[in-house]
């Protein structure tokens, strides 16, 4: 069995790692264009940051390991040019034949529509590139960041870290606008603001253009002299190869893949950020691009290719981030997206302390649960605090009950753990459900 996959990130590794202990006899070759395989681009702002010096931290394993310990045969610095029915040809000037393909080939930058002239706009997408961009960045005093986002907010925390002015710009009148209510949107604003960073919203961007050495940005609301542009602006599916194999691109722009990861073509796969998922709240094609669905659509495209029958049912939109001492997370649905999904959305807002009161040190943590009214189920919910432990355990317990259609009720009778030293008593999770159960 002859297997090609194009991309050796999260996705592709683990497609290409699972077959391989499937299928002692299978062919598997990894094309990537880069020199990183199983890279982890959530690493940068921390490269950035200065947290750890070394970017080869960015691979989880080099492509030598896979060589010689996972026996892939794996090929870096090489493109597929030409992809069709059973073959391959790359810009080594050689054709791979296939019995199965697994396009994993990721997402890239969505970069605006407007003049950009200069040579000081950056995007932070790929490893590959983390090391010029903190070259460059270590000389310049003002960066403005285009965007409110995951990656805005992460490098814009790096940034003050390293003693640079930040202004950061938003077409969104809030941040993080995909993944918070306005209400805990304005918490992660205020952090934003108190640790120095200049954030003008609600601003449209018309271009960016040279100021001297520098770069001018320019939008409804005013122009901005800064050294450097980081445009955080979104990503997008990257899905030539798939649309010139004529295969079906689902609702979300990502390429459409049933639950065994099988394209419109059966015996060509996708998986990772360039695949569409079903989100387990709405019943409808979602597409979350992240690290952890991308290993996990890998892992089950492998397992299908090698035989060995598995689903991905999908997600619930589970995510989280990180400003300063202040941990986001998020999953299910904000208010928004419940309304326009056809729910009748009920949400409580709750803040209350994650350890007991008398035991040194822990702080305070906002929970906001989103519940569908009819039924109270548990739809959406955003978790904010500084106790980045509580936060992860909380989210992960609330996106768990989510994918299983849980209510308040369910919540509430969750039999939680307890311990003085990491939370209450009362968990604020219990705390949150019981605000529903009110006569």
């Amino acid at each position: 069995m002859d297997v090609v996959i194009i991309g050796g990130g999260a996705a592709g590794m683990s497609a290409a790692s699972r077959i391989r202990r499937l299928r002692q006899d299978a062919r598997v070759v990894v094309l990537e264009e880069t020199n990183m395989v199983s890279h982890a681009p959530c690493g940068i702002p921390y490269y950035v940051e200065g947290l750890f010096d070394n970017h080869e931290l960015l691979m989880h394993y080099t492509p030598d390991y896979f060589r010689s310990v996972r026996r892939i045969d794996v090929r870096t610095r090489v493109r597929a040019v030409e992809v069709g029915d059973g073959f391959v040809k790359t810009s080594k000037g050689e054709t791979l034949n296939w019995d199965y393909l697994v396009l994993a080939t990721g997402a890239i930058p969505n970069i605006p529509n407007i003049p950009i002239e200069g040579g000081r706009v950056f995007t932070v997408h790929h490893p590959q590139g983390a090391m010029e961009l903190r070259a460059l960045l270590e000389g310049v005093g003002t960066v403005g960041i285009v965007g409110t986002g995951y990656v805005a907010l992460e490098m814009a925390e790096a940034l003050r870290f390293r003693g640079k002015r930040v202004i950061m710009i938003g077409r969104s009148g809030r941040v993080l606008r995909k993944y918070l209510d306005e209400d805990m949107g304005r918490l992660v604003l205020e952090e934003l603001i108190k640790h120095g960073v200049d954030a003008r919203l609600g601003e449209k961007l018309i271009e960016i253009d040279r100021d001297g050495n520098g770069q001018v940005i320019v939008t409804d609301g005013g122009r901005y002299v800064v050294d450097a542009v980081i445009l955080a602006t979104g990503i997008k599916p990257r899905t030539e190869i798939a649309r010139g194999l004529g295969l079906r691109i689902g609702e979300t722009g990502a390429v459409w893949v049933n639950e065994y990861m099988q394209t419109s073509n059966p015996h060509v796969y996708a998986a990772g950020d360039v695949a569409e998922t079903r989100n387990l709240v709405t019943g409808k094609p979602h597409w979350h691009p992240f690290g952890t669905t991308a290993n996990k659509m890998g892992y089950v495209a492998g397992s299908n290719i090698a035989g060995f029958r598995i689903a991905f049912p999908g997600v619930v939109g589970t995510s989280m981030t990180r400003f300063m001492n202040t941990y986001i997370a998020s999953t299910g649905l904000t208010t928004e997206e419940a309304l326009r999904n056809g729910f009748r959305a009920r949400s409580a807002v709750i803040r209350a302390r994650v350890r007991a009161r008398y035991y040194p040190g822990g702080g305070y943590v906002t929970v906001k649960l989103i519940v569908n009214d009819e039924d109270l189920r548990l739809i959406g919910a955003q978790v904010i605090g500084d106790d980045g432990s509580y936060v992860l355990g909380s989210i992960n317990t609330l996106a768990a009950l989510m994918a299983r259609k849980s209510t308040v009720y369910d919540l509430f009778n969750t039999d939680l753990a307890y311990l003085p030293a990491v939370t209450q008593v009362w968990d604020p999770l219990i705390i949150a459900a019981r605000q529903f159960l009110r006569a």
